[in-house]
């Protein structure tokens, strides 16, 4: 059975789901949640308040968005903080504050560190990854990936929420197909070997980060390193 690429994507749009949340739950202590719906788009966005993306390339290549209104990011921030032991009036209390930046993209960091991770586990592929970047914004920004073949059904958006405040991760991906030489379900996890279980991969969260970064380019991107010519267009 030939395995579609909407479906290879779907099934990394769940490990996204998984991942994001175990990371989410260990460094915050909160129950993160993500909808069991998730959306094809045509495009996907940085959007306001605080948007921060990342590529990733290998044996397979894409894009993922994380976007955050000013009330979850502060929420994630602040239960962050104070999960370190960093009392409360200590805290920034403006979304804009480098503080609040830094530690959305130092997450974002992790949670695509444990998604590599994951897919490698699962499929036997493997990417690096860029640093990420995260900006305040006050409109929309379109992200493409310069891919040869890039479809808009290729395009995912995923839900999440916070102390009941919403977030999203937005992801795209080249063409691409995930097909077993051994002719089984390649999105079908092995009963021989049983998934990372939540709580493993909290415990591995924080290596899994350090394993990610040293799995990333030796020069660090900086906004100047990012060709943002080749990445933004305008939303018109």
């Amino acid at each position: 059975m030939t395995v579609k690429s909407n479906q290879t994507l779907n099934a990394i749009s769940k490990i996204i789901c998984e991942c994001a949340k175990d990371v989410l739950d260990s460094v915050t202590g909160k129950d993160v949640s993500y909808a069991k719906t998730i959306q094809k788009v045509p495009v996907i966005h940085l959007r306001p308040d605080i948007g921060c993306f990342v590529l990733f390339s290998g044996d397979y290549s894409g894009l993922m968005i994380m976007n955050f209104t000013a009330e979850s990011a502060m929420s994630i921030y602040k239960n962050q903080m104070m999960q370190m032991g960093i009392p409360e009036e200590e805290l920034a209390i403006e979304y804009t504050a480098d503080e609040v930046v830094d530690g959305i993209g130092e997450i974002i960091n992790q949670i695509i560190g444990t998604v590599r991770r994951r897919i490698e586990d699962q499929y036997e592929l493997v990417a690096t990854n860029t640093q990420p970047k995260a900006i305040a914004l006050t409109t929309s920004i379109v992200l493409t990936i310069d891919a040869p073949e890039v479809e808009k059904d290729l395009c995912r958006k995923l839900s999440f929420k916070i102390e009941g405040q919403p977030f999203h991760i937005e992801v795209s991906m080249e063409k691409t197909e995930f097909v077993s030489l051994e002719g089984k379900n390649v999105h079908q996890r092995s009963e021989d070997g049983p998934p990372t279980t939540s709580k493993d991969i909290k415990m591995e969260t924080y290596q899994e980060a350090a394993d990610a970064q040293t799995n990333t380019p030796s020069k660090p991107v900086s906004n100047q390193d990012i060709d943002f010519d080749a990445l933004l267009k305008d939303n018109t």
